[in-house]
């Protein structure tokens, strides 16, 4: 008996050794990858946060960009506030976000489900590499990934919250779906609120949540020489939805995370003991409707033809970032299932091996592939730091010498006409695509002054 008080109270502490795998992911993949390249995109949030900063807010989205909100760069505030350079704080927000979701959720479950938090760190650390790096790259997606999910987390809880939390939290996630409409993936999970009360409440704060964003958009409206580059006017066809499914790399991909959410609570449903009849019981309506709106967003996501903008071999504009709430909609559900109080007696260290050997897989693949991914073809191409911190020298230097307000760099350069502004404090604009549009007039009306 004192033998198997001591192994339940080493599998309820396990939640330690699993958060402590997490922290291990965390170093390698930040350290080896996201610390090192860049893209023009994250350039663009990082200029945001210098400015937000210096508190000059001169577009609620990204800059010249109508659609999508730079979360990163809103909350990255703070840290420059501390000193941290900008780059580096909006890749700390988004490696946090990126990690929320999962860390939150083991640790919830870990105490009184320890079988459900191992199946939730199983989930991850199963995920193909090509998500985990797409995913914590600060483009504004994953913060507002990590918002909606935190909210439909709390919108979930066995406990209501009072109804104007829960108008609160609604209206977190329809904002979030606002900007990024990928974050309608987790939505069938909100079938499980219990009662009609909770439904109507979720409903008008996801309303009231949209129609903010909606509002928030209006800026462009009224300012119309800001905008560069419009959202582009979505559209279903079937052919494009025929034409998707046809693409190996599209039905690797949703296939892939589809296969492995199941697995992840087919893990728990037998770890504890779960009877997969209960699934058809009382509730079996619920789960009928929310496989059947997933399958609907899924197809409507995958033939629409946004959907066939990717390049799907590099982590930089790939595939997967149309996918990223996908296996966070496998954590709400997860979560949501009440304990039976039954466990599979399974050892506590095959547990941890698996664990182990799911880690081991996914640093090979790291260690082995990460020069593929770097090389692969792609709109947004990759840099190093340490070349953006080269090149913004010279430029330094040249503006010095030509005594003008600003540089001006002929043609497009994305990287460095905004990494060199953002992280070294040189200002330069290009002569084509330059999204700042504010930022010509700004520095000709310092120099008459």
């Amino acid at each position: 008996m004192r033998d198997l008080v001591g192994r339940t109270v080493l599998l309820r502490d396990s939640r330690l050794w699993l958060l402590l795998l997490c922290a291990l992911h965390a170093v390698v993949h930040q350290a080896g990858f996201h610390a090192v390249w860049l893209d023009p995109d994250q350039l663009v949030v990082a200029d945001q946060a210098a400015w937000m900063a210096r508190g000059e807010f001169h577009e609620p989205f990204f800059y010249g960009q109508a659609y999508l909100l730079p979360f990163e760069a809103y909350l990255a505030v703070p840290a420059v506030w501390l000193g941290l350079d900008p780059l580096a704080a909006v890749k700390a927000v988004a490696a946090l976000s990126f990690y929320l979701p999962w860390v939150l959720t083991t640790w919830w479950l870990g105490r009184e489900r320890p079988w459900a938090a191992l199946g939730v760190t199983a989930l991850f650390f199963a995920l193909p590499l090509e998500y985990t790096l797409a995913a914590a790259l600060p483009r504004g997606f994953i913060t507002g990934i990590a918002l909606a999910w935190l909210g439909l987390a709390m919108l979930l809880r066995p406990v209501a919250p009072s109804a104007g939390a829960q108008i609160g939290w609604a209206a977190l996630v329809g904002f979030c779906t606002g900007s990024y409409m990928s974050n309608v993936l987790m939505l069938p999970a909100l079938v499980f609120l219990p009662d009609r009360r909770r439904w109507l409440l979720a409903g008008a704060g996801l309303l009231l949540g949209y129609a903010l964003f909606k509002a928030l958009g209006l800026f462009y409206v009224w300012h119309p020489d800001h905008v560069v580059h419009r959202f582009p006017d979505l559209f279903f066809r079937p052919g494009y939805l025929l034409g998707n499914l046809q693409n190996p790399d599209v039905v690797v991909a949703l296939g892939g995370l589809l296969l492995l959410g199941l697995g992840a609570g087919a893990l728990v449903l037998r770890a504890e003991r779960r009877d997969p009849a209960s699934l058809a019981g009382p509730d079996g309506w619920r789960w009928a409707l929310g496989a059947v709106g997933l399958l609907l967003l899924i197809a409507l996501m995958v033939g629409n033809n946004k959907f066939a903008e990717y390049n799907a071999g590099s982590p930089f504009f790939s595939l997967y970032r149309m996918m990223l709430p996908l296996p966070l909609l496998a954590l709400l559900v997860i979560a949501r299932w009440a304990p039976t109080g039954m466990t599979w007696r399974v050892p506590l260290w095959g547990g941890l091996a698996l664990m182990v050997a799911l880690v081991g897989v996914q640093l090979g693949r790291f260690v082995v592939g990460k020069d593929g991914f770097i090389d692969a073809a792609t709109t947004l191409e990759p840099v190093t730091r340490d070349k953006v911190r080269r090149v913004c020298k010279r430029l330094a230097q040249d503006w010095r010498r030509s005594g003008e307000p600003y540089l001006v760099l002929g043609g497009r350069d994305d990287v460095l006409a905004y990494g060199c502004h953002a992280l070294y404090g040189v200002p330069v604009v290009q002569s084509d695509y330059e999204r700042r549009t504010w930022l010509r007039r700004r520095f000709e009306r310092d120099a008459a002054r």
